[in-house]
């Protein structure tokens, strides 16, 4: 092993020996190295910096005006020089405020300053690089976005297990996930949270939260190291009564020393800015020198993968971020756009006509809605709509269907699922 990662092991050791034993045998081996980088940033102040690999003249970087000129607000250093691997720093800063802004419960002292990452997948894959090893014990919900399962079980070789938290008249429940946590009998287990969720568009209440966060707090007290990864993707897209705060938050505030929160988030979805490809990974931590040794083997990991960032889009990110005045009103506009289409859908699928047809799962938030279709199969069903009614959902199971309301006008709502309740009754009774 590197001499600087056993360094940084047995700082870790001496700090946070819990925080060691989570992590995989990569993480373990991970550092943030010494060499062009360091070398670079310790030059910055030389007359003849000859050292990094971009072009300069007199001026400063060299770049195309054609490219430059897509960008009317940003300067070329915010466009064509490199982004450090852990992100740009003032924008890593503003995030952080912003996190701590919407979670007045949550501390800076408490939290590390968020790495950017390229998106929510790639802080899910370094997080799995970090702590995942093969046959690790991942506990997913029954209703689950498909990637994790590439991720952790393709990439990382976990063992997936999961638990429902739908009962079965489709209303959201914690009793599934507490009953799996109190029969972890390993030492060590990793789980996502996402909320509102993907596919279903759940998010806890503030009482359901506070059970999943005693479950958890539990389960650490027993001595189990719990690897919390929050999947914060859709993050603000309350349209109802639910804990608003990230769960993140509520988890970190345990300042259990078996349990971990890791938060993923980013402005994919809150920014409407998919192709943006701008995340942030933050630990809930409280000793600055387990801060540290994880940002800099997080900042390896980058280093060994993508390297860094692309800079145009962190800047942009940035600049919103420092002039929220019409941005702000901008991103509103468009919540409410999503909530009153939620508004809509939540008013047509409940309705008696279509119960012997559909049963609803719970939803308040996000995206997404899903349904349990009735006497069909949900993938013969999505077939039938594409192929008859120029209609696309996603099947999730044999008897599942996920429905996004985000990408259909408010007005269009109705013949969708009109739609969707003709093509059920035509394979009922085929």
């Amino acid at each position: 092993m590197n001499p600087l990662a056993l360094n940084l092991n047995e700082q870790l050791n001496e700090t946070n020996p819990n925080v060691l034993d989570m992590l995989s045998d990569l993480g373990k081996s991970m550092y943030y190295p010494k060499g062009i980088l360091t070398q670079s940033a310790e030059a910055k102040s030389t007359e003849y910096n000859a050292t990094i690999g971009m072009a300069t003249n007199k001026d400063g970087k060299m770049f195309a005006s054609s490219l430059n000129d897509m960008f009317n607000h940003l300067e070329p250093d915010e466009l064509f020089a490199y982004a450090p691997p852990q992100g740009l720093e003032a924008l890593r800063e503003l995030w952080q405020n912003k996190m701590l802004k919407e979670n007045p419960e949550l501390s800076k002292a408490l939290m590390s300053k968020p790495i950017v990452t390229n998106a929510l997948t790639h802080g899910l894959s370094l997080v799995g690089d970090l702590v995942v090893n093969p046959n690790d014990t991942l506990l997913l919900p029954n209703h689950n976005w498909g990637n994790y399962r590439l991720v952790y079980g393709v990439r990382h070789q976990a063992h997936i297990e999961t638990y429902p938290v739908f009962d079965e008249d489709g209303h959201y429940t914690t009793d599934g996930l507490i009953e799996a946590l109190q029969q972890i009998d390993q030492e060590k287990v990793v789980l996502i949270l996402n909320y509102p969720n993907n596919p279903t568009g759940y998010t806890p209440t503030k009482d359901e939260v506070q059970k999943i966060v005693e479950g958890i707090n539990e389960l650490g007290r027993r001595g189990v190291n719990v690897v919390a990864i929050v999947d914060d993707a859709y993050y603000g897209l309350f349209y109802e009564d639910v804990y608003t705060q990230s769960i993140f938050t509520a988890l970190t505030n345990l300042q259990n020393e078996h349990v971990l929160p890791i938060r993923l988030d980013g402005a994919t979805k809150e920014f409407f800015a998919w192709g943006f490809r701008v995340g942030f990974l933050t630990f809930g931590l409280k000793d600055d020198t387990t801060k540290n040794i994880l940002e800099a083997k997080v900042k390896g990991l980058i280093r060994s993968n993508i390297s860094s960032g692309p800079t145009p889009s962190q800047s942009a990110i940035k600049y919103v971020l420092e002039h929220p005045e019409s941005f702000d009103k901008e991103i509103q506009a468009n919540i409410d756009t999503l909530e009153s289409r939620y508004k809509v859908t939540k008013e047509i699928v409940y309705k008696t006509q279509y119960q012997s047809l559909w049963q609803p799962y719970d939803f308040n938030s996000g995206y997404f809605m899903a349904l349990k279709v009735k006497g069909v199969n949900a993938e013969t069903l999505r077939v039938h709509l594409i192929e008859n009614h120029s209609i696309g959902v996603i099947a999730l199971n044999d008897t599942d269907i996920r429905v996004a309301f985000s990408c259909i006008e408010k007005d269009e709502i109705e013949h969708v699922f009109n739609a969707i309740a003709q093509a059920i009754q035509t394979l009922q009774a085929s």
